[in-house]
């Protein structure tokens, strides 16, 4: 190097540090994540390069019983529901025992700060849908919105709804979400903490662990409405599920990775069997070897059906729109490795014989599903985290691998030829007998 680049070079570095050295030093606790989870904490519209995930007639990002919040407030499809909204609040304010004028004035008091929680990426649509309503106009609606979800979710048991699947489905929604400052705003901390265990009891039923004792313990109580208060209910979803994921595995930045992916009976075939993970976070992904023999791919196992569906895109969409910004793309990057795993019915089977997916859907539709996920999601570290541990793999292991494809192959055409002898000999036997008996 010039003496002269030397130069340069120095004072560029210099002129650099002076302007960090200007920067004021933000706690790592407090400020940057408190930044970072401005932007998730936003109510974003659906990502348009993502609609594409959104399901057949967007069943996945548009409503189809309840509009919550502004984005789909007033559409002819969900007008039936307006009235059942307005009972299950009406019912929630008196068995709260607090008058419907305070619950409002407490709720007008903060309607700037519910307005300022729509987001500005798309800024010509948000001023045409929450700039419509004035402040007293989106108080109501807030207020309808927020008694109503808070009484079928903690509310009485008849909860006067006959469509709750729906209801389930809706309330997912990236675009069907309310600032969770409007529950805040009237009601007490206690409400919020009925919300997590809500959201315990409803995951429970899909996420098909191996053991629910660690999801109790992350949700029971409110532990995670004290450690960050949610955005909004999809935000607190996706919070029960991914808060306490190592901080290693969040922080991920992979190295140089082949880009060379493999589906569930690939892997199989060079040694290395799917599990369905205990860990007590959504999204676990790791590749470990056997200590004499081949490896193990463990994967946190899922339900699927059309509600649970609906929530797992919706989580992908929350985490794109809002920049990754709070525990990183856990969701879309475990489903970027589930879709990298179906190539083919096969392997759908593969990973419904290992009890990673459990689903009510068809083979056809789950590989459907997946790929239409897979073609439109953004890779990120835990996607390559996991190709780097099977190319790891791979590079290790060349003749454990050559071996155990000739067994596997081997064992294939083996019983493939095995029927067929056993056909040939019955068809033998039953050829004879014919013979006999004529």
């Amino acid at each position: 190097m010039a003496a002269g680049e030397a130069v340069v070079i120095d004072i560029s570095l210099k002129r650099i540090q002076e302007r960090m050295d200007k920067i004021p030093v933000l706690g790592l606790d407090d400020d940057i994540l408190d930044a970072a989870a401005r932007q998730i904490s936003r109510i974003h519209v659906f990502p348009r390069g993502l609609r594409g995930i959104g399901g057949p007639d967007d069943r996945y990002t548009v409503p189809s019983f309840v509009a919550i919040g502004p984005y789909h407030h007033g559409q002819p499809h969900l007008q039936d529901m307006e009235e059942v909204k307005l009972a299950a609040a009406r019912r929630f304010v008196a068995e709260s025992k607090r008058s419907l004028e305070d619950v409002y004035v407490e709720l007008l008091s903060v309607v700037g700060d519910v307005r300022g929680c729509y987001a500005e990426e798309e800024k010509q649509r948000q001023d045409a849908v929450v700039g419509g309503f004035g402040d007293a106009n989106l108080a109501t609606m807030m207020l309808v919105d927020g008694c109503f979800l808070l009484q079928f979710m903690v509310g009485s048991k008849d909860r006067m709804l006959s469509s709750e699947y729906g209801i389930l489905k809706d309330m997912m929604l990236l675009e069907n979400q309310i600032p969770w400052l409007v529950g805040d705003s009237f009601f007490p901390r206690e409400e919020g903490e009925g919300c997590c265990s809500w959201i315990q009891s409803v995951c429970g039923s899909w996420q098909c662990r191996n053991s629910t004792e660690a999801l109790e313990r992350s949700v029971h109580g409110g532990q995670i409405y004290k450690a960050r208060k949610p955005a909004h209910l999809l935000d607190l979803l996706r919070l029960s599920q991914i808060w306490c994921m190592p901080q290693e595995h969040i922080d991920y930045m992979p190295g140089h990775v082949s880009l060379l992916s493999s589906s569930a009976v690939e892997l199989a075939q060079i040694g290395v069997n799917l599990r369905a993970s205990a860990a007590a976070w959504f999204g676990d992904m790791s590749v470990r070897k056997g200590r004499f023999w081949g490896g193990e791919l463990s994967l946190s196992p899922v339900f699927l059906n059309d509600v649970t569906a609906c929530w797992l895109v919706n989580m992908a969409a929350l985490e794109a729109a809002g920049g990754n910004a709070v525990n990183g793309s856990a969701v879309s990057s475990y489903l970027s490795v589930l879709a990298m795993l179906m190539d083919r019915e096969e392997d759908v089977q593969q990973l419904r014989g290992r009890r990673v997916v459990l689903s009510t859907f068809s083979n056809t539709q789950t590989l459907e599903f997946f790929k239409r996920i897979g073609q439109h999601l953004s890779f990120h570290g835990r996607y390559f985290a996991v190709l780097e541990q099977i190319e790891a793999y791979r590079w290790n292991r060349p003749v454990m691998i050559f071996l155990n494809k000739l067994l596997y192959n081997g064992f294939k055409t083996m019983t493939i030829a095995s029927l067929a002898s056993i056909v040939g000999v019955l068809v033998g036997i039953f050829k004879t007998l014919y013979d006999k008996q004529n």
